[in-house]
């Protein structure tokens, strides 16, 4: 049961770039404003179903995770319109991956001595390889290096996304879903008004990726639950298989890239899973 909690939210996290951009469309901005939307619509129903108790520093510090959710989300998503989503979604998911993994192995001190470290590593190793050859990341142009250094500058947003949640004291699970809402809409909002003017799109005020959100929550909420059933670094690394999904999706539905691409990259998902295997093992 807690290997198809933690499997949902890949599920839900790889669909969700193909939704945004074959169905609900808007700027990067409108999306990440849509989506925080309703994530918090999706956080108040289930507020007033279970009527979750939390206290003040707990609500503080899952608060502060949805603001760094806005960070990382809203970097991946101006990725997609950048370099599209088969590509920028391996490659957020390697800095994401990096990042959380060594918070949680050596941070919250997830791996116990140096076999667990060097079986760490090794891991990260492994996924970094996957990713590089399923992007083909020894042939990115010159112009997109400004767009793969924005991800890994926002990838730090994941980070703190993933964090914050495992110095609360009381609250667990779907406690902090409505607090961490309320952090990304408002983050959400403050960086949709700093942006509004310069990027433009079809849906005003992101109502259409309201959607986007409530497909999001799914994968939030038991990624929250996931987050106290696995520990950090299992929990993370197995929501990431979500780029399987993207990055196969992006090249089928959204046609990103030939059919003499398919190999490559199979392949290299193939790399990354088995790294993500070696990681959930220590």
């Amino acid at each position: 049961m807690n290997l198809l909690i933690s499997l949902l939210p890949a599920l839900f996290w790889g669909v969700l770039p193909i939704w945004m951009q074959k169905k609900t469309g808007g700027s990067f901005l409108q999306q990440l404003l849509g989506t925080s939307s309703g994530i918090v619509i999706s956080a108040i129903i289930l507020q007033l179903i279970f009527r979750f108790h939390i206290s003040w520093p707990d609500f503080l510090l899952y608060y502060l995770s949805g603001a760094c959710w806005s960070i990382g989300q809203g970097g991946q998503y101006w990725g997609y319109t950048r370099l599209g989503v088969s590509n920028a979604v391996p490659v957020s998911t390697a800095f994401q991956i990096i990042g959380n993994s060594l918070i949680g192995g050596w941070a919250f001190g997830e791996w116990a001595g140096w076999h667990d470290s060097l079986l760490g590593i090794l891991a990260l190793i492994i996924i970094l390889i996957g990713v590089m050859v399923t992007n083909g990341m020894i042939q990115i142009a010159r112009d997109q290096l400004g767009a793969y250094l924005l991800l890994l500058v926002t990838a730090a947003g994941y980070w703190g996304y993933s964090a914050f949640p495992h110095f609360v004291s009381g609250a667990t699970g779907l406690n902090g879903f409505l607090p961490q809402s309320l952090g990304m809409l408002t983050t959400s909002f403050f960086i949709y008004l700093g942006g509004r003017k310069k990027f433009s799109g079809n849906d005003a005020w992101g109502v259409r990726n309201i959607t986007s959100g409530l497909i999001f929550s799914v994968a939030a909420a038991t990624y929250l639950i996931s987050l106290r059933l696995n520990g950090l670094v299992n929990a993370f690394i197995l929501t990431q298989l979500n780029v399987v999904v993207s990055t196969i999706l992006g090249i089928v539905i959204l046609r990103e890239a030939d059919a003499k691409q398919l190999k490559p990259t199979t392949a290299g998902l193939a790399i990354l899973i088995f790294g993500a295997v070696v990681m959930v093992q220590i």
